[in-house]
């Protein structure tokens, strides 16, 4: 549990005006704002992939390691300080390859 708790506090303290360089508000309304076109993206190219709609339901199978929004904090943190993507991957204590 305390694994989990100090990976949602790092992506908290990540997603900070100082590290984001964006109001919190905003941030959430850019967020909101892409999650709807990356979601479709996403579930476009997994459907390429698999040459069929999907048979599970909606949400089922494996999480994501870094949720949408995670992603979006850590590319505006890259974008920013031009961080490597090992160094983000530490702050979110994920995998390097989940971080690029």
């Amino acid at each position: 549990m305390g694994d989990v708790v100090s990976h949602y506090l790092g992506r908290t303290a990540l997603s900070k005006r100082n590290f984001t360089g964006l109001q919190p508000r905003r941030l959430g309304k850019l967020v909101a704002e892409l999650a709807g076109t990356w979601m479709a993206a996403e579930e476009s190219r997994l459907r390429e992939r698999r040459g069929h709609e999907r048979l599970r339901a909606p949400g089922a199978g494996p999480d994501h390691e870094l949720v949408f929004a995670g992603r979006v904090i850590v590319t505006l943190v890259a974008l920013r300080f031009q961080l490597p993507h090992a160094a983000l991957a530490e702050l979110c204590r994920v995998h390097r390859a989940v971080a690029s």
